[in-house]
């Protein structure tokens, strides 16, 4: 999902939207109307007594996705939808907020109009030649879906939150100091001196006997099973199947008919929409007045019935109406298995997916001729990593003991290379993990080499950090030192702030109901 925004966000007008979602977030989560809900619907979250419902969370991840849909596209925002951590994301939105705003009445923050004023006039969005335009604003707001009204009340509790930044960002300072030491931390430059132990010189003497391999089977036979499969026929109905058709809502399926040539007709988003939802229910009914088939419900919307590939469970399809997770669960439903028809589903993109069943196959234990092979190379693996690790750390402590790197050799069998003069941003080859170790480590102490190892990902790697140059404070910029300063800041700011997120959670009561949270996720 980050990616989607990074790659989004490069734009002047991307970020004025983004803005406007930043807004909406503050929104939600901070009106206490909004929480109120109805007393016979589900609760998602309290915090501090106040309820999250079902029905507000469901509402405000619908509101979360047709943003998204409006900025990055229906389908982007679709998969962002479908992400796992999508729905735990805005719930957290809404209690963060929730905190927030309960601090900030509080503490008695407030904005005065002639703040809010001067904020919005500000934002270039709505200026004309430098000039705040009321038209721009308006007609910039009404293409989000938002009246002004909304956007100031979004926009003066997003002032009053911030004002709660005021204390991190006061004590969030750096020194000249400490700005050098960064400077001369990231121009360091190190020679450093690595053997390489690989695993696959050990896997010879790692092979596991017949008696092991079997051993290892009959302790983990369930890591051997075949998933169950399926194959579904399937239709889809959705606002494409009633272009140039007039339905209306109490209109059979049957009945449904063309418009004739010439005849003016809605705009497809208005007519076709509003004809597919006019049948939603009708559809439903026929799948289960009919339940032992879809030649039903095909006939009656001039639908066609498809065929998916093999199903597996538990693996999504990359493309096709079965690529979203709850989809590939219907096809695996008990009434489709038991050979019924399915329910309807709402896919992302809104329209409604019908299965039943034409084949299954449980999942199935494999034999252990099947999978020997498989185990034996496991159980070779991780014996080897193990002999190997062994071996690099019998040489580290003769080497440390020596204080002689060119025991790490072991007498010539493993060739000892030079990386000299890197940075820690350029190893020169040498394995990142070590890359980051040999700059963690001390600098050598009277021609003593500092040495360590790391997990690679073929074996292990030996190190010896031999020489530290460190660079001249005077060749430092001070126009480098400020931004380096001002980035410790901001840096130290966003810490800050995010611990005083954290100590309000920590202080507040806070419940999440997990079982109806994944339900509505999902």
């Amino acid at each position: 999902m980050m990616d989607t925004f990074r790659n989004f966000g490069q734009s002047w007008v991307a970020k004025i939207l983004i803005i406007l979602i930043a807004l909406s977030f503050v929104l939600w989560g901070v009106s206490g109307y909004l929480f109120s809900g109805s007393s016979s619907s589900s609760t998602v979250a309290t915090v501090d007594g106040q309820k999250i419902s079902d029905a507000i969370f469901q509402k405000r991840m619908k509101d979360v996705q047709t943003r998204y849909s409006h900025i990055f596209g229906a389908a982007a925002a679709a998969k962002m939808a479908e992400d796992k951590s999508f729905g735990l994301d805005v719930l957290n939105g809404l209690i963060d907020n929730m905190l927030l705003g309960a601090e900030a009445e509080r503490l008695g923050l407030q904005v005065p109009d002639a703040a809010l004023v001067k904020k919005v006039e500000s934002i270039p969005a709505f200026q004309d030649k430098g000039v705040f335009s009321k038209s721009h604003y308006q007609k910039l707001l009404a293409a989000n879906g938002m009246t002004p009204a909304q956007f100031e009340g979004m926009l003066r509790e997003s002032m009053r939150l911030e004002q709660l930044q005021v204390i991190p960002q006061a004590i969030a300072t750096a020194s000249d100091a400490e700005a050098t030491q960064v400077w001369a931390w990231s121009q360091e430059y190190r020679d450093v001196s690595a053997v390489d132990i690989p695993d696959a010189d050990f896997a010879a003497a790692a092979k596991p006997t017949s008696a092991e391999v079997a051993d290892y089977y009959h302790a983990n036979v369930d890591q051997f099973k075949l998933p169950a499969q399926v194959q579904v026929q399937y239709v889809v109905l959705g606002p494409k199947n009633f272009v140039g058709k007039r339905v209306s809502p109490t209109t059979s399926a049957s009945s449904v008919s063309t418009v004739a040539a010439g005849q003016s007709a809605a705009p497809f988003d208005s007519q076709a929409e509003n004809a597919f939802q006019a049948q939603v229910e009708n559809f439903k009914d026929r799948l289960f007045s009919s339940p032992d088939g879809l030649s039903a419900v095909a006939k009656a919307y001039d639908l066609k019935i498809e065929r998916s590939g093999i199903l597996v469970a538990g693996k999504v399809p990359a493309q096709g109406p079965f690529a979203e997770t709850k989809a590939l669960d219907l096809a695996f439903s008990k009434a489709v298995l038991a050979g019924k028809n399915s329910t309807a589903l709402t896919l992302a993109n809104g329209d409604l997916l019908a299965v039943h069943l034409l084949h299954y196959t449980p999942g199935s234990a494999q034999p252990l001729s099947a999978v020997a092979g498989t185990i034996a190379a496991k159980l070779t693996s991780e014996k080897a990593g193990q002999l190997a690790k062994n071996k690099a750390e019998a040489l580290l402590a003769a080497a440390r003991r020596a204080k002689n790197m060119n025991v790490l050799t072991d007498h010539g069998a493993y060739p000892l290379h030079a990386y000299l003069d890197i940075t820690r941003r350029n190893g020169q080859g040498l394995d990142s993990a070590a890359l980051v170790a040999a700059f963690t480590i001390p600098a050598p102490v009277d021609g003593i080499p500092s040495m360590n190892m790391v997990k690679t990902s073929s074996g292990y790697q030996i190190f010896a950090t031999t020489r530290v140059t460190a660079p001249s404070v005077a060749a430092m910029n001070p126009k480098v030192a400020a931004q380096i300063r001002a980035s410790l800041e901001e840096q130290r700011g966003r810490l800050l702030s995010t611990a005083y997120l954290k100590d309000l959670r920590e202080h507040a009561k806070v419940t999440i109901n997990d079982a109806q949270l994944a339900q509505i996720s999902h």
